[in-house]
């Protein structure tokens, strides 16, 4: 199956620029709308029109989940348990579809990966089919500016789904059919997890884990080490900025015994530079986690502060473990940002 994009918001008639920071992918397979895909554009001509101003370029960030109900009863169900109207920060779609007849899709999904020297990588781009039969869906549906709206607000149709989830218990599947963009005006799902972004002066600051010492050993096996260091995986793997946050200060409270600052700042005292940078660095970290869970705000986490979260957990580490060291991990990316 084919498959073509554009960089941007620009259309594919435009004369083709070099990608700069900021622009993103977007990635659609070229053959012709399937059935499910005419039907849910359709659909989505019943979402609210934007205002007079508001970027209107028929891309909407879609989600679906199985329902266990035929129209009756969901009928049934949004007359004596949904508000008659959902007031919500920004628009968003709820809409019950049944399907009856086999439909099957595919929704493209973008991989990035690098040849041995690490210097060209490449885009790939595979299939994710889908089949559905003789089901009713539950589509959540937001303009993609809502769903990709900058901090701090918290954007899309989760709180949409939030409000459902409440009313309808086990009714509602919980696991997501499928999340993904998609374009009324090509009636075309539409990938745009890629995009171009600034380097950063710690992207390529390997740390060294320890003193080269044939003796040196990590017994791993310990609740903390392996607690907080199955967080740091979590947190590296996960897609989004609020679940790495998230994952980073828990793998650090494990290891500080909730006492993050403190232990830090004992631990880097001897340098006040260090212990300068340190400070800074990880109270932006709670900051961003603090702004999320306290105050319901969208955060950004750079590149940057992620590596230095991933140094303070193995300094941590080190230090619980009485691992000897010339230095600590944190100082490594201080002297790459010099450079």
């Amino acid at each position: 199956m084919d498959a073509t994009g554009s960089i941007g918001q620009r259309d594919q008639d435009e004369p083709t620029r070099q990608a700069a920071v900021g622009d993103r992918f977007w990635v659609w397979f070229a053959d012709e709308p399937s059935a499910f895909e005419v039907h849910l554009a359709e659909t989505l001509t019943a979402f609210p029109k934007p205002e007079l101003g508001q970027d209107n370029n028929g891309v909407f960030h879609v989600r679906a989940y199985s329902w266990r109900g035929r129209p009756e009863f969901t009928q049934e169900f949004l007359k004596a348990h949904l508000p008659r109207s959902i007031e919500l920060p920004a628009d968003g779609m709820i809409k019950f579809v049944t399907i009856d007849d086999k439909l099957e899709f595919s929704i493209p999904v973008e991989t990035l990966s690098f040849s041995h020297s690490a210097e060209a990588g490449s885009i790939h781009v595979t299939a994710r089919k889908l089949t559905l039969n003789d089901q009713t869906l539950m589509i959540l549906a937001s303009r993609q500016s809502d769903h990709d709206r900058e901090a701090p607000a918290l954007s899309g149709s989760l709180d949409a789904l939030g409000l459902i989830s409440l009313l309808s218990g086990n009714v509602l599947l919980g696991r997501c059919l499928f999340s993904s963009y998609f374009c009324t005006t090509r009636k075309k799902f539409l990938s745009g997890t890629l995009g171009v972004v600034g380097p950063s002066p710690v992207d390529w600051t390997p740390i060294k884990f320890a003193d080269e010492n044939p003796d040196s050993r990590l017994d791993a096996r310990g609740d903390r080490t392996h607690a907080a260091l199955w967080f740091a995986g979590l947190a590296f793997s996960a897609n989004d900025n609020a679940s790495k946050v998230v994952s980073y200060v828990t793998a650090l409270e494990i290891l500080t015994r909730k006492n993050i600052k403190n232990y830090l700042s004992h631990l880097y005292r001897k340098d006040s530079e260090l212990h300068r940078t340190a400070i800074e660095k990880v109270l932006a970290l709670l900051n961003l986690r603090g702004d999320l869970v306290h105050k319901g705000q969208r955060i950004v986490l750079s590149s940057e502060l992620e590596r230095f979260a991933q140094a303070f957990i193995l300094d941590a580490i080190r230090e619980n473990n009485k691992i000897a060291s010339a230095g600590f991990a944190v100082q490594s990316l201080i002297e790459a940002t010099r450079r």
